[in-house]
């Protein structure tokens, strides 16, 4: 072959949205480079595992080549973990053949000739990490940030993971790695030797570098591979202490919780070979849970979320465009630091001089407050400062493509501005639009209770001009809150009174706070009240009684159009309302349930409270044509 041409290329690409083939394969000196070209950020998927093994045992097999290098295109090396779980249902759950796919590839990038190396840009997550951590050696950019999100959604690692992590970094690190919120970044992976160098500028260059030089040393011994396992006490009480501190007996949400430490336990005890087995094995115990099944179904219903009618087919506003505000000291406190570290240039507001130093010293204090804490650094800090002003009057050299306020301030702000000018009102109670504003210009983003939401509704009407929808959500994703779409009212607190309503009614037929509160979908203060002295029998458990009230009511919002989809349901009742995560949201359970069975409890349950457990006429439509709530979700 000649050295200086492409190998064959590994296969062609199936999936929507990527133009080339999965891995695109080059050899440069003797070194093959593996580009992934996958979709949706390099996530690896059965047809990307298969394509790079097919990629490596091509490369293997070519005497001219004497190492690997593995990068991705685009922006992520691998952008985060395949969603392969089915939806929840009564269907019997199978274990997704992807794993064991993985964890092959990495056994064979560990034990592969030919040094292999990895590297790795942007985000380097989940199977990604694991390819990386099976690599003989790893180069990243500063900007690599590295995590494994399975420990967070009630499943392990994929591709041996676990077991490779506490091999280079013992237990101890591994666990704190693995149930850590943030991902770690390119210079704390360095300092735990998980990467060789962090290079600033020619990144694929150094690796094929680093490639030839370890093609012409002498392999190492297994055990250099495995410096974690060095301190073997300290291991051992690592273990041991993450044992200690799991509830006993484990709840069977939490089951994937004593499954990891299982994992990081034959790490230690069993030989290389058995402890990957053994690792697979509990990865896919962990995969056939069905809290693993909710937290897929949340997953989806996260990215789905952002696909609404009037974002479709359009590129989202680009963030570096003015934004005006005009919002009390407090609120610009919680906001805008969040907008300016988005990306958004914000021209804050004020007639008047002093409030709006006020509002601007308020800024600068969440700013200090974010940097005393951790969650900025000073040089961040810096260059979000960069991008705030503040003005009595506006700019008619650089009008803002978007205004966002308050209330109080929002008929001021709006008229400094022509009515192309879209203007997003928080509105946390959802209380509607101010005299003199009108959806055609003006929409409601309302944020879900807490000081920190993580979801909001956009309050969507006929009138609602699709671009003001458009930068309504891009504003919300700059602010790292999930937007929902809402038509005509928000809906969130709709389904939680419904929960409340039925709590109530169960108060009045005797049963006991205790009881709701331990159901977790009522919340301790809302479960307190009256109870009737004596208690009644009831057709159902109280827990079935409250999760079916919540499905009636999200049924009954799907009907009328004020819910796009079920699965926004499920998102806005776990984010905005406090639904256990691990349920999935009452739609998902809903499907576990079958409309069936749905309809029939329901009918047993609606003497109690007919405006509540009613059955919704959407019910007998999926029935006849045999759907699940899955079905609808579309757009």
């Amino acid at each position: 072959m000649n050295h200086n041409s492409p190998l064959p290329p590994a296969g062609p690409l199936a999936a929507a949205g990527v133009d080339d083939d999965y891995v695109e394969t080059h050899l440069q000196d003797g070194v093959a480079l593996l580009s992934m070209a996958g979709p949706n950020g390099n996530r690896l998927g059965p047809d990307l595992v298969a394509a790079l093994a097919a990629a490596v045992t091509a490369a293997l097999a070519d005497g001219g080549v004497r190492a690997l290098v593995i990068t991705g295109r685009g922006a992520d090396f691998c952008a985060g973990a395949w969603t392969d779980l089915p939806p929840p249902g009564p269907d019997v759950p199978t274990i997704p053949p992807v794993l064991a796919q993985l964890a092959a590839l990495c056994l064979t990038l560990e034990n592969c000739p030919k040094p292999v190396v990895c590297a790795l840009h942007g985000r380097v997550a989940s199977g990604g990490w694991a390819l990386a951590l099976a690599a003989r050696a790893r180069l990243c950019d500063a900007r690599a940030q590295f995590s494994f999100p399975e420990t967070r959604v009630g499943r392990l690692p994929p591709g041996n993971g676990t077991v490779r992590l506490a091999w280079q970094i013992g237990a101890a690190q591994a666990l704190a790695l693995l149930q850590a919120a943030a991902p770690l970044d390119a210079a704390g992976a360095l300092a735990l030797g998980l990467v060789d160098r962090v290079v600033d500028e020619d990144l694929v260059p150094q690796a094929i570098a680093r490639a030839e030089a370890l093609a012409l040393a002498p392999l190492p011994p297994g055990d250099a591979a495995r410096p974690g396992l060095h301190d073997a006490g300290g291991f051992r009480a690592a273990v041991t202490g993450a044992r200690a501190v799991l509830r006993a007996p484990l709840p069977p949400h939490r089951r994937a919780e004593g499954l990891l430490v299982d994992a990081l336990e034959g790490a230690q005890l069993l030989p290389p070979d058995q402890a990957l087995a053994f690792d697979l094995v509990r990865a896919q115990d962990a995969a056939v849970e069905p809290a693993a099944r909710a937290l897929a179904h949340l997953a989806r219903a996260t990215r789905r979320a952002l696909d609404m009618p009037e974002t479709r087919g359009a590129a989202a506003p680009p963030p570096v465009t003015p934004m005006a505000a005009a919002l009390s000291p407090a609120l610009a406190a919680r906001l805008v630091p969040g907008a300016l570290h988005g990306g958004r240039r914000v021209v804050l507001f004020d007639p008047q001089h002093d409030p709006l130093a006020e509002t601007l010293e308020a800024v600068a204090a969440a700013q200090l407050d974010r940097v005393r804490s951790g969650r900025l650094t000073e040089a961040q800090s810096e260059a979000d400062w960069q991008r705030l002003s503040g003005r009595m009057t506006p700019d008619p050299e650089q009008p803002p493509t978007l205004a966002l306020s308050d209330a109080e301030h929002a008929p001021w702000l709006a008229g400094l501005f022509p009515p192309t000018v879209p203007l997003v009102l928080w509105s946390p109670r959802g209380q509607g639009l101010p005299a003199g504003l009108t959806p055609a210009r003006c929409i409601e983003l309302v944020p879900a209770p807490g000081s920190t939401p993580r979801v909001c509704e956009l309050v969507v009407h006929d009138a609602t001009a699709p671009e003001t929808v458009r930068h309504a959500a891009a504003l919300a994703m700059a602010l790292r809150i999930t937007p929902l779409r809402a038509g005509g009212a928000p809906w969130i607190a709709r389904v939680a009174q419904a929960v409340t309503h039925a709590a109530t009614r169960l108060r009045a037929l005797g049963i006991d706070t205790a009881t709701l509160t331990a159901t977790g979908l009522v919340p301790a203060a809302l479960a307190e009240g009256p109870v009737a002295d004596t208690a009644q029998p009831l057709p159902l458990p109280a827990d079935r009684l409250l999760l079916l009230a919540a499905i009636n009511a999200g049924a009954r919002l799907l009907e009328s159009g004020a819910a796009l989809r079920p699965s926004d349901i499920d998102l806005g009742l776990v984010l905005g309302a406090g639904w256990p995560s691990w349920r999935g949201g009452p739609m998902a359970e809903g499907d576990t349930i079958g409309a069936l069975v749905l309809r029939h409890e329901l009918r047993r349950a609606s003497a109690l409270a007919p405006d509540l457990w009613t059955p919704e006429p959407m019910l007998d439509e999926m029935i006849r044509n045999g759907w699940r709530f899955d079905d609808l979700n579309t757009g």
